[in-house]
């Protein structure tokens, strides 16, 4: 024969001991700002150009146009091919750069191809120029 207890327990609270704390809400995240048409279209086309190995120097800065080499290109132009055609884009939001010049912005892109994704972070002067561009494979994660 299997027996079972039932156990009903009973609190009697004052109402000042009954009153529950409700735990601090989570912060809503901050929305990501509307994507510039005008820096979307840079960074989608500096994306092509890069794949295809042929950048236009005359969109870049000459301190930037100066650390560029052609071996780079090739070496860019292969590794961003791989991933094969771009499918689509995501843009991703400003990024904090500490110093940088007034009139200045970096922004991020997740660039979707065919075969891999990858990151473009696009930084223009305040004239339009391509003041640096990085792809990178992967987010650095802020440590705790």
């Amino acid at each position: 024969m299997l027996l079972c207890a039932v156990v009903v327990l009973t609190f009697v609270t004052s109402p000042v001991q009954a009153r529950r704390h409700a735990p601090p809400p989570t912060p809503s995240p901050t929305p990501v700002p509307a994507a510039n048409p005008a820096v979307t279209q840079m960074a989608r086309r500096q994306f092509g150009l890069w794949q295809a190995g042929r950048i236009d120097r005359a969109e870049y800065t000459a301190s930037l146009s100066a650390q560029i080499d052609d071996a780079k290109i090739q070496q860019t132009s292969t590794d961003l091919g791989a991933l094969g055609a771009l499918i689509g884009m995501q843009y991703l939001g400003p990024v904090a750069v500490p110093n940088i010049p007034p009139g200045a912005g970096v922004y991020l892109y997740k660039m979707n191809c065919s075969d891999g994704s990858i990151y473009e972070q696009l930084a223009l002067d305040a004239s339009g120029k391509v003041a640096g561009i990085v792809f990178r494979s992967t987010l650095a994660t802020p440590s705790p």
